[in-house]
């Protein structure tokens, strides 16, 4: 039996689209589990309202902060700040999403050791120090290839892994085969012409920093 075939896993999907007319659709087909976007960006961001039909078809909410954060410029301490206050503003007062469940942030190319020493490293102290100063509400994880995850695994900088579904970025293989991330992401696929990336939650790790419920309104 290799290690892939020995972990636990459920099936789950991703996008940047609002799913929320498919919540039920998605559960039927046997997913378990859907990301969803904070960001800057109206069209891609998750509402509350999505959030509820999703949760209450049954599926575990994920979310990842996302505005473009696809080049070596775009990361840095400054940017790390702002997107980390973002992200837990539209988590705690709009969503309402449970403290200690994660937030993703993503670092979508395929950076290099370079890139994170110079770049993506301060960008997750950033994050780290913004959350702390907040008391910690959420944990931290990334998106992002094998290299990258590691690399700030290596750090302490972040909680949970998902790996983008890029086989050909760097340290892909040798990072999937680790089985140290949380989800691993697949293919695309096209659920009622939506389009979606698919993922596979690696229950093995344990939790993937997803939620089932929402805080009540009158819970501080």
């Amino acid at each position: 039996m290799t290690k892939q075939q020995a972990i636990k896993t459920e099936p789950g999907v991703d996008g940047a689209a609002s799913a929320e007319v498919l919540a039920s659709t998605l559960a039927k087909k046997g997913y378990k589990a859907i990301g969803r976007y904070y960001s800057k960006s109206d069209w891609k961001r998750l509402t509350q309202t999505e959030a509820q039909q999703l949760i209450a078809a049954g599926l575990t909410l994920f979310t990842v902060y996302e505005d473009a954060n696809n080049s070596a410029a775009q990361f840095s301490s400054e940017t790390g700040t702002a997107q980390a206050q973002e992200a837990m503003r539209q988590a705690k007062t709009v969503i309402r999403q449970p403290t200690g469940t994660a937030i993703y942030f993503a670092v979508d190319y395929d950076a290099s050791e370079q890139d994170h020493d110079q770049h993506i490293r301060p960008y997750f102290e950033a994050i780290n120090q913004a959350f702390s100063e907040a008391g910690s509400p959420y944990k931290i994880g990334v998106y992002a290839n094998g290299l990258i995850s590691q690399k700030l695994l290596d750090d302490k900088l972040v909680d949970f892994t998902w790996l983008s579904q890029s086989t050909g970025f760097r340290n892909y293989q040798e990072f999937k085969d680790s089985n140290k991330w949380n989800i691993l992401q697949g293919p695309p696929v096209r659920i009622s012409g939506t389009d979606f990336d698919s993922d596979t939650m690696n229950l093995s790790q344990g939790s993937f920093g997803g939620f089932t419920h929402l805080v009540p309104q009158d819970n501080t």
